[in-house]
């Protein structure tokens, strides 16, 4: 009986050694666990999942006007549809979280090739489907598919990749090194998607471009300037076609115009106002049958304002801004240029969609009909979307303290299930590669 309290003295000594897995330290906050930024970025992403799907079967009931047997069939259509691309996305989200961040750079000129490809084939008359007078999309049998969507991502991890190349090598003092290739080949793939046209996924171009040149620390009087240059080509894109520039100005006063161009806004502010603060209840809106067009795409922000009230309204908001946080955490915990790179810019896109979609709903931007990520339905957009997330989560499990956590783990034997069912592979650390000088400056060395 002696000998109990010397053994028990004994096995906290070796269990205090033990590295600690789920207790945290005293005072720890949860922001600085190991696996916050995944759990951050998993937590705004399914809420706004949630979201898309609530307003998917919300939006899908101004169907049920139609009592006759075609009504009925149809009116899950829309739910049955985004439940395809769900079950497709959630592989697309699986294989990105997999993924090392090497594997996206590899990936980045194959993607960007087949999304240059799809581009100009829907511009071919029968390959490519016009409608209103556009041709975006590819229909393949049951699905139809938007290229400009993947080429969203192509252009982002090809435009990061060639950014941590040169930092690597050195080159980005100069403004040429810094614009060429990235300006022609951003410049070209958005000119390709012009000619559907399509101005509004254009401007997703430029956040990608100006995400970009942000995070690779550009000198804000060459920042000034592009920015003005992407001002003055969204303006002379928009006096292409008078419809633009009549949805330019008429935001200014939409009620002056409210039978004509300024529909739209209009419609959307009548819905947006008449949700109160708590809503009318989810389903019980008016305003999808017929009077907000495109209620389930363009127009879900004020569907989520009238059914659900501005309750509902700063609650997808907030969510948007822990997303915002998040993706912006991931890039400045980082020390790999790429990932700092691709995880800034697509965080900028994704988020100043947002910010433009719900400017335009609530009457402070110009209608652009770009979609509320996440929420608006969409299939070849909620595909993408998955990708980036799984992407983003990816760079979130190979942040230095998630690396410890999943090594110490691996060494005890005490990795989750979870991983070890879905064969999540450990993330390994960031090792930089060696400098290299340029090539003119190896040659010039050997020469003499």
């Amino acid at each position: 009986m002696s000998a109990l309290p010397a053994l028990a003295e004994r096995a906290s000594a070796v269990r205090s050694r033990l590295p600690r897995f789920s207790r945290p330290a005293p005072g720890e906050r949860f922001v600085d666990k190991p696996y916050a930024s995944v759990q951050l970025l998993l937590i705004s992403a399914v809420g706004l999942l949630v979201f898309g799907v609530l307003m998917s079967v919300s939006t899908t009931i101004s169907a049920a006007s139609d009592t006759s047997g075609a009504g009925a069939t149809s009116i899950w259509a829309q739910v049955v549809k985004e439940g395809i691309f769900v079950a497709i996305g959630l592989p697309i989200f699986w294989f990105a979280v997999c993924l090392p961040p090497r594997g996206f750079r590899l990936l980045a000129y194959p993607i960007l090739i087949l999304g240059i490809v799809s581009l100009m084939a829907v511009l071919v008359p029968g390959i490519g489907i016009g409608v209103y007078g556009a041709r975006r999309w590819i229909d393949l049998g049951p699905l139809q598919i938007q290229p400009s969507e993947f080429a969203k991502v192509g252009v982002l991890l090809w435009g990061a990749d060639l950014l941590a190349r040169k930092q690597q090598l050195g080159t980005l003092r100069r403004a040429r090194h810094l614009f060429i290739p990235l300006l022609p080949g951003i410049g070209f793939v958005a000119a390709l998607v012009m000619l559907e046209p399509d101005l509004g996924t254009t401007l997703c171009y430029l956040l990608i471009l100006l995400g970009l040149l942000w995070m690779v620390g550009m000198p804000m009087r060459y920042f000034v300037v592009v920015v003005c240059a992407v001002a003055g080509a969204v303006t002379l894109l928009a006096l292409a076609a008078p419809y633009r520039w009549q949805r330019i100005t008429s935001f200014l006063h939409p009620f002056a115009h409210a039978k004509t161009v300024g529909y739209h806004a209009v419609e959307g502010i009548y819905a947006l106002a008449s949700g109160g603060i708590f809503g009318v209840g989810l389903g019980q809106g008016t305003s999808k049958y017929g009077w907000v067009p495109n209620a389930n795409s363009d127009y879900v922000f004020a569907i989520i304002g009238e059914e659900l009230g501005l309750l509902g309204c700063v609650v997808v908001l907030a969510l948007f801004a822990l997303f915002a946080y998040t993706g912006l955490r991931i890039a400045r915990r980082s020390a790999d240029p790429f990932v700092r790179l691709t995880s800034g810019a697509a965080t900028v896109w994704l988020c100043g969609q947002a910010v433009i979609n719900v400017g335009y709903v609530t009457g402070l931007l110009p209608v652009t009909g770009i979609p509320l990520p996440f929420i608006s339905a969409g299939g070849t957009s909620m595909l993408a979307t998955f990708f980036v997330l799984g992407m983003l989560v990816s760079f979130a499990r190979h942040e230095a303290p998630a690396v410890v956590q999943a090594r110490r783990a691996e060494r005890f034997g005490r990795r989750a299930r979870i991983e070890r069912w879905l064969r999540i592979p450990v993330p390994k650390p960031y090792v930089p590669p060696k400098r290299r000088q340029p090539a003119r400056v190896t040659a010039l060395r050997s020469s003499r």
